[in-house]
């Protein structure tokens, strides 16, 4: 697809021609209205230009096995829900932050609980993989469907959610990532308040964590650390990790163990290689 770019103007401190704030702006709009109609969406592409690049984004497909019908009792938060027969469930693919953070962070939290709930409010629901695994909080695991519809491409798209690769749970990696990639673009939601991604340096605390930073320092073959404070360990060996290149990560974060404090405060062990975007 080509669309020959015109007069451009300026919003803020961005340039953007006419047909990629058409384009842009109706992504959001045209997967809220595809979350509050029954039409399927099986084959359905978003097209956003992105500084004169055409970026496509597939909707997720429907998986073929999905579990029985559930109703919501609550929304706990983002990405937490509670069915009616009492299970609790973390939805996969995704994490939004914690109603409990401050600032934006806090208040992207609270936008992703209420979007939750106008969604799935008195709605019946269906959760794949089913059987669904469970994890040590007793939570199920899996990917929410309203219909034919995922709940976590809808928070993506909006910018209220961050996609993030577990696996086994990480069959719709693929198009949450493109879905992501075009919030970004569009700058929706959080992507909006340049916060994303957050300096290695200023890591000051444990939990989800998207940041970006420079290799200092290489350990051995599956870890390194990014600007002497986050020691990050890789699934798998990466030929491409030198001192000096700049990556993306995102994950959980905790305290290093004893003997790595002085050289790096903290620890994300990678769940996925997806998790790692080289930044150039």
């Amino acid at each position: 697809m080509y669309v020959k770019s015109v007069t451009p103007f300026t919003l803020g401190n961005r340039r953007f021609s006419t047909p990629e704030v058409v384009l842009t702006a109706l992504i959001s709009g045209l997967v809220d209205a595809l979350f509050r109609t029954k039409i399927s969406v099986k084959g359905t592409f978003l097209v956003t230009l992105a500084f004169s690049s055409v970026v496509f984004a597939e909707l997720c497909p429907t998986p073929k096995r999905l579990s029985p019908e559930f109703g919501i009792n609550r929304v706990i938060d983002g990405d937490t829900v509670l069915f009616d027969d009492g299970s609790r469930v973390r939805l996969t693919g995704f994490n939004s932050f914690e109603l409990k953070d401050s600032g934006w962070k806090g208040r992207s939290a609270r936008e992703a609980k209420r979007k939750v709930t106008e969604w799935l409010s008195r709605k019946k629901v269906r959760l794949t993989p089913w059987p669904a695994a469970m994890d040590r909080y007793g939570r199920l695991l899996g990917n929410l469907w309203l219909d034919n519809k995922y709940v976590g491409e809808l928070l993506v798209s909006e910018g209220l959610a961050l996609a993030v690769s577990v696996p086994p749970q990480n069959k719709l990696a693929s198009c949450l990532s493109s879905l992501e990639w075009v919030a970004r673009k569009a700058r929706k939601g959080f992507w909006s308040l340049g916060q994303l991604p957050e300096r290695i340096q200023a890591m000051d605390k444990n939990g989800f964590r998207f940041g970006v930073g420079s290799v200092t320092k290489i350990i051995d073959s599956k870890s390194f650390i990014l600007d002497s404070r986050l020691r990050v360990v890789l699934p798998q060996a990466d030929p491409n990790v030198r001192i000096g290149v700049r990556f993306e990560v995102r994950g959980w974060v905790s305290k290093s163990p004893q003997w790595l404090q002085n050289e790096a405060p903290w620890t994300l062990k990678l769940k996925d290689v997806a998790n790692k975007v080289r930044v150039f």
